[in-house]
């Protein structure tokens, strides 16, 4: 009977997965919509007479509008989960006129703040004939630092990712602008790598926490390091492994090696199941995970009880809940459905009203049951520990058919050596 029920289990998450695959497939690749980039121009410039798309490299238009020249460009940066694309409009003096968005899959509650505090509105009148700077985003590509220039753009709080990939694309469009159509050459600073203090801690973090894996003696002070999880990973580092990031490696909306902590966060979440057999992120990384687990044990509630068939039920939640978020994803054409983690709101104070409503319930659960929305809810955890499984599944069978293999070969050899 038990048998059994593993069985159906395992049927259920299949037919979750090739279906979720299914939905990718058909969401990336053939739901897409196309942009009618003229008539984006037309609706921003109602007195266009004319458009003229200029061949080359990018996307790009001549605009005649009310008896003056404008340039249109298109391109794009990878943001916090989706590449973002942007139509700089550019007049013929060399200044941007406005930067437009043409696609993003950005989370909403965080990408709207870029509208509602006029982010788009700082790029009119730069010019293109040097690089616009990000101010107030240290340790970034294209970071203003202290350069006297008044061609920059300040970054929004909270969401410096999605304003440094707008940023990063009006860049791009206006330096091809700029050389093809103003002789005007430049150095882009979003092509120069920065290592920061945070970028510098998640690696020490990562090491530490892979060190405290294969060492028992630092499982004594596990309780502190949950403290310095709390407070460095999750209120100053502020980056977290969430189901959005792991959704854009599946749809290669992957940022170039400019944003290292992107790299060392990934490389230390999935690399080190490759490499070790080991989720050490969840283990010992993970802030929100942390948090739960040093209230649990601050709290010393006795430990609520729960069957293992209410157990086996709940474990299935995780799965069942990302099934549904691809899904309506897919449904609806925007994959921030994704976004319904917790780390916002506890680390950020933004998100969504529903998980203001939820994060609660998961923390006063977590008093009494230990890291109760990591062990039922958690995407990450799920997808983490179902690779980790799939890892040393495989390399189990792979030593095992190497030994077999091995081993009839050294036995063939001593039966022909004795005869």
């Amino acid at each position: 009977m038990e048998r059994k029920k593993r069985d159906l289990k395992s049927y259920y998450l299949m037919v979750l997965f090739f279906t979720a695959v299914a939905a990718i497939i058909y969401g990336v690749c053939f739901t897409g919509k196309a942009v009618d980039y003229p008539a984006l121009i037309q609706q921003d410039f109602p007195g266009v007479t004319s458009i003229e798309k200029i061949l080359g490299t990018q996307r790009a238009y001549k605009i005649d509008a009310a008896g003056k020249q404008y340039y249109a460009v298109c391109d794009s940066a990878v943001g916090y989960q989706s590449r973002i694309e942007i139509m700089t409009i550019i007049n013929d003096r060399g200044l941007v006129e406005k930067a437009i968005v043409t696609r993003q899959a950005e989370t909403p509650v965080f990408f709207e703040r870029l509208y509602s505090q006029k982010f788009f509105d700082q790029f009119n009148g730069l010019s293109l004939r040097e690089p616009i700077y990000l101010g107030g985003a240290y340790g970034y590509s294209g970071f203003l630092d202290k350069r006297q220039t008044g061609n920059f753009v300040d970054r929004v709080t909270g969401s410096t990712v999605s304003s440094h990939a707008v940023a990063e694309a009006v860049n791009k469009g206006t330096l091809y602008i700029a050389s093809q159509f103003f002789a005007k050459q430049w150095s882009n600073p979003y092509d120069v790598y920065q290592l920061n203090s945070k970028t510098l801690t998640m690696i020490v973090v990562f090491l530490m926490a892979l060190a405290a894996t294969f060492s028992k003696k630092m499982s004594r002070f596990r309780i502190w390091w949950l403290l310095i999880i709390i407070g460095v990973m999750g209120f100053f580092v502020k980056e977290f492994v969430t189901a959005n990031n792991l959704f854009a490696i599946v749809t290669l909306q992957i940022p170039r090696l400019t944003n290292l902590g992107w790299y060392v966060i990934m490389a230390g979440s999935l690399g080190f199941v490759i490499l070790f057999g080991k989720n050490i992120y969840c283990t010992w990384v993970c802030p929100f995970g942390a948090a739960q687990e040093f209230l649990n044990k601050a709290a010393g509630f006795k430990s609520l009880g729960i069957s293992p068939q209410i157990t086996r039920v709940l474990k299935l939640a995780a799965p069942t809940i990302l099934w549904l978020a691809v899904m309506l994803g897919t449904w609806v054409g925007d994959y921030g459905t994704l976004d319904y983690q917790p780390f916002s709101a506890f680390f950020l104070f933004k998100a969504v009203w529903v998980m203001w409503l939820m994060l609660p319930v998961f923390i006063f659960i977590s008093l009494f049951i230990n890291r109760f929305y990591c062990q039922f809810f958690c995407p990450v955890g799920f997808i983490l520990n179902l690779l980790n499984r799939l890892r040393n599944n495989g390399v189990r069978i792979w030593n095992q058919t190497w030994n077999r293999l091995w081993n009839g070969i050294w036995n063939q050899r001593w039966k022909t050596n004795k005869s």
